[in-house]
């Protein structure tokens, strides 16, 4: 059993040390393992066969090694990570852009619990709106049995995903409904979509959301583009809040939408003696026009390579708060039994050559649940092509700060999923107020839910009906704090009833960016954004 054990642990940090390549593209052999490497290995795995031998209950060798390189990744970075089977197998989805299964969108119904909520309408087409799934089920049973002490992650979906063509029975709550219903759901590729929204947020003016960054990014953002007829356009607002990186080859291809042919986006450096490698823009953009890019502290990686390249070039003015600032370039490294290795091979520089990577010497704990803010003055300056001074060393900084507003009493109704079940009750007439919130559901003619549209609104007397609901539901807050919440609990009420109405979460999104703080200003700066585009453009001529 020794031997064997030996046998495993030294063929897979040989296979970590041998394998690699740019994002998984190519596979190399590299230097054999120091003598001394190899003295520490016969320890390592000595004590892997004490511990497997003599400790108070079984360990799997599998768990004993992946633990071993987790912790072993631990001492380096906060961002060189293990990937076991499953979550190997989920990286490759995002980064495919696709996975097989039912298409939809789900959370746990409460903390602990393995039974899920679907959280958003299926799209048209999926398998799960073929069946006639909708948002606001819950899955309580697959495959006859119960989910309710199911791991979300590690049971649930791996059990609704599958093999395109093969089925999954599922039993299904929905409010409203006496009785649970019984689904047969057959598996189908489902797209994993980076760009769900685009659309004029007023005419002449788009809006993109880029979510994260697959092998699709670019084409969607085509698509996008093409839709919101780009050639028209008198401004945009590129919204990367929250989007949390991905692929460098589509931060460049994004990046190349927007900025001249053969300006810089980013520059790569690795381990000292190695050739720093420059990425420019292949082809170059078709159209100018005023952009404005709203990034937050979630926005890291690609998006901050993205949102760096157009601020140092003056192609946009960026707004919101300092993004994440991770500028450690990972090289993905597939190792023996599906499982994968993400080592931090490199460094990344935006185009004014600045290294945005925030601190980590404080702990990881440190780096990413309680950042400091770190002051311009202690902060390396650079400039931008017309001079404007912008900083390194701790994310990108935005010309314009503008913290979101958040709303405590909006996030525990939230967490409740409150919202929606109050608005369920009014669509179905069980709570009335001076408003008919009642209607015919997918029979709606486009007329119909045009007037919809238009009148659709929630008054006085519904949100006093709502405060009524909240109290009764033993949900605790002043009078002040309601007051004080009042309008963002009004939109929240909004968004549901439009996701009620027309089955699609697209008019529900529209109303949220109406009283987004930060899309607002966005769209309050655009002039500004233009002058900086036409000054930006005259220096290139």
């Amino acid at each position: 059993m020794r031997n064997r054990l030996a046998f495993f642990v030294t063929t897979v940090i040989i296979i970590t040390a041998l394998l690699g390549g740019w994002l998984g593209d190519r596979v190399s052999a590299g230097p054999p393992l120091e003598k001394d490497t190899q003295a520490l290995l016969k320890t390592f795995t000595e004590a892997l066969a004490v511990i497997q031998a003599n400790y108070v209950r079984p360990v799997k060798s599998e768990t004993l090694v992946e633990s071993s390189v987790r912790g072993l990744l631990r001492t380096l970075d906060p961002h060189s990570s293990f990937f076991a089977t499953s979550d190997y197998s989920r990286l490759q989805e995002e980064q495919q852009g696709k996975y097989y299964g039912l298409g939809i969108t789900i959370r746990a119904e409460s903390p602990g619990s393995g039974r899920v909520i679907v959280v958003e309408p299926p799209a048209p087409g999926t398998p799960a709106y073929k069946v006639g799934m909708k948002a606001g089920d819950i899955i309580s049973k697959i495959e006859g049995q119960s989910i309710e002490d199911w791991d979300v992650n590690e049971d649930v979906i791996p059990n609704l995903k599958g093999p395109k063509g093969t089925k999954v029975n599922i039993t299904v709550e929905r409010p409203g409904e006496a009785t649970p219903l019984d689904l047969a759901v057959e598996r189908d590729e489902i797209p994993l979509y980076t760009i769900k929204y685009a659309f004029h947020l007023r005419p002449g003016i788009g809006y993109i959301r880029l979510d994260k960054f697959s092998e699709t990014s670019s084409h969607e953002l085509d698509e996008a583009l093409k839709k919101l007829d780009e050639s028209t356009l008198k401004g945009m607002v590129l919204d990367l809040r929250d989007n949390p990186g991905g692929a460098l080859s589509q931060a460049i291809e994004v990046s190349d939408r927007f900025l001249a042919k053969d300006q810089v986006i980013v520059s790569t450096k690795g381990r000292q003696g190695r050739e720093p490698h420059e990425y420019r823009a292949p082809r170059g953009r078709r159209y100018m026009y005023p952009m404005v890019v709203l990034i937050n502290q979630n926005s890291a990686s690609a998006s901050e390579i993205v949102a760096g390249a157009l601020q140092d070039h003056d192609r946009a003015l960026i707004v919101g708060e300092t993004s994440f600032g991770k500028a450690l370039v990972q090289t993905i490294y597939p190792l023996d039994g599906r499982r994968g290795l993400a080592l931090t091979t490199g460094r990344y520089y935006t185009p004014a050559d600045r290294m945005i990577q925030r601190d980590y010497s404080n702990g990881f704990y440190d780096y990413f649940y309680t950042r400091a803010k770190i002051e311009a003055k202690n902060r390396e300056e650079k400039q931008t092509d017309s001079g404007r001074t912008v900083y390194g060393g701790g994310g990108i900084a935005p010309d314009v700060e503008i913290t979101q507003r958040t709303d405590k009493l909006g996030r525990l109704i939230d967490r409740r999923n409150l919202f929606y079940e109050f608005a369920s009750k009014l669509v179905s007439g069980e709570v009335k107020s001076d408003v008919n919130y009642q209607y015919a559901g997918p029979k709606l003619s486009a007329e119909e839910k045009k007037r919809l549209k238009d009148e659709l609104d929630v008054t006085d007397q519904t949100l006093l009906l709502f405060k009524q609901y909240l109290q009764e539901k033993k949900v605790a807050f002043s009078e002040q704090v309601f007051e004080e919440s009042k309008d963002l609990v009004r939109n929240r009420l909004k968004q549901e009833l439009f996701l009620l109405v027309f089955e699609s979460d697209r008019e529900g999104y529209r109303v949220a960016l109406e009283i987004d703080q930060q899309v607002q200003k966005a769209i309050e700066l655009l002039p500004k954004a233009q002058v900086l585009a036409q000054n930006s453009l005259a220096r290139q001529r």
